[in-house]
């Protein structure tokens, strides 16, 4: 996760110098990098960052949150992103990712599988399990509030 911070002065004089940091990182080399950029300065570029990034957002802050997500685990990282990208606030998403169900590296069917399995429609006569359309259940769990993404199903009912 890391910015690239502008020289505004010399950006507005036609020239493109700054600096990449890491974040999150100590102050020092924060201090250090928005340093080299001069005085005047703005966010050019960002990269792995799980949130959106504008110019002049500030680093001091930037550096906080990402202090705050990488003590979270793996999972937490995960429900918070995907908050983020159905466009919740940071602040929403940090206070409210343990409201999120996630099937790692599921599909929908899966899921309709799981949930079929464990009981969650009453109890299915084995007799009954060959006629159960699993890829119906899929569909309409998609219209419940499940979200099919690359790195799994996620559902977040608020």
């Amino acid at each position: 996760m890391r910015i690239y911070l502008t020289n505004l002065t010399q950006y507005n004089a036609g020239r493109l110098i700054g600096e990449w940091v890491e974040l999150p990182c100590t102050k020092e080399r924060l201090q250090d990098g928005m340093s080299k950029a001069d005085e005047e300065y703005f966010i050019s570029d960002s990269e792995d960052i799980p949130f959106e990034v504008g110019e002049y957002d500030d680093p001091w802050k930037l550096n906080e949150k990402l202090e705050l997500y990488e003590a979270l685990d793996e999972h937490e990282q995960l429900c918070i992103s995907f908050l983020i990208s159905e466009g919740y606030e940071w602040n929403y998403s940090l206070n409210h990712y343990e409201d999120v169900t996630v099937y790692a590296g599921e599909k929908l069917k899966d899921v309709a599988y799981s949930l079929v399995e464990d009981g969650c429609f009453g109890t299915m006569p084995e007799s009954l399990s060959n006629y159960i359309d699993y890829e119906a259940i899929a569909r309409d769990l998609g219209y419940d509030g499940y979200i099919e993404k690359t790195d799994g199903v996620f559902y977040y009912g608020e």
